[in-house]
């Protein structure tokens, strides 16, 4: 049975600057150290899902240091931006991973959504991109899909989290589950683990590679869970198997 092998990563926020931190954590170590656990999992040919805020505050060199260390690496990507992004610096500067709203492999396709706003941290998908939505939706009618944007579009019981999720989410969900083949949605932006189902889509999120939130918090609260990243297999009957996995003997600077 076939499987399209995809490891998801997300909420990098690279810096300008191989130096630069987050809350005291290098976050181009922290995501070398993700790619390494990946590596030691035996996923290196993975396909790898980034799921947006790529740069800390949409810095070009960020993107720059992102896509050398891929290409080094000899990685296959997607990529979609967060609120943190910048879309235009971002196919500027990851020369090596051209934008695609689609990715098709065997029986499955990935659709990759933008629920940014400018100067917004809260998501919404836009008019135009709804209209994409459809028409990329119809080309993907014979597959099996797997649908990634940046913002959760599901409560997930923290307080000021809840505030930013997709403030259209209904009408984003009538129009996915319209067709029958969504499978899955999958996000980043909480910087945490979380499972849930969107009237009977399942949404998966997944922890940032380098600080992580405090679940079920009423205020921004940072736990002490280390980098991580999700890993995905779809099969051609259009099952799933996901699970999370952690960066072990990670040292914060």
């Amino acid at each position: 049975m076939a499987i399209l092998k995809l490891t998801q990563i997300t909420d990098l926020h690279l810096g300008p600057t191989a130096d630069y931190l987050l809350h005291g954590v290098n976050t181009l170590a922290s995501l070398q150290a993700v790619l390494q656990a990946i590596d030691r999992q035996g996923r290196e040919s993975d396909l790898l899902l980034l799921t947006g805020d790529l740069a800390s505050d949409c810095q070009p060199a960020a993107y720059r240091q992102l896509d050398q260390l891929l290409t080094e690496n000899s990685r296959r990507a997607v990529w979609l931006p967060g609120n943190h992004d910048d879309v235009a610096a971002m196919q500027q500067n990851l020369i090596h991973y051209s934008a695609m709203s689609t990715f098709e492999s065997g029986n499955w396709g990935i659709l990759t959504l933008d629920s940014s706003q400018v100067g917004q941290p809260g998501g919404c998908v836009a008019d135009r991109q709804l209209q994409q939505i459809e028409k990329d939706l119809e080309r993907l009618a014979d597959k099996f899909v797997l649908v990634a944007m940046h913002h959760s579009p599901i409560l997930i019981n923290s307080v000021w989290l809840d505030r930013q999720r997709i403030v259209n989410q209904k009408q984003l969900h009538r129009l996915l589950s319209s067709h029958g083949n969504v499978k899955a949605v999958v996000t980043g932006h909480i910087h945490q683990q979380y499972e849930g189902d969107w009237e009977g889509l399942p949404v998966y999120s997944t922890p940032s590679t380098c600080v992580q939130f405090q679940q079920f918090a009423d205020q921004f609260a940072l736990s002490d869970q280390p980098p991580g990243y999700r890993w995905f297999d779809l099969h051609d009957d259009g099952h799933i198997d996901t699970a999370v996995a952690f960066v072990d003997n990670f040292n914060r600077l």
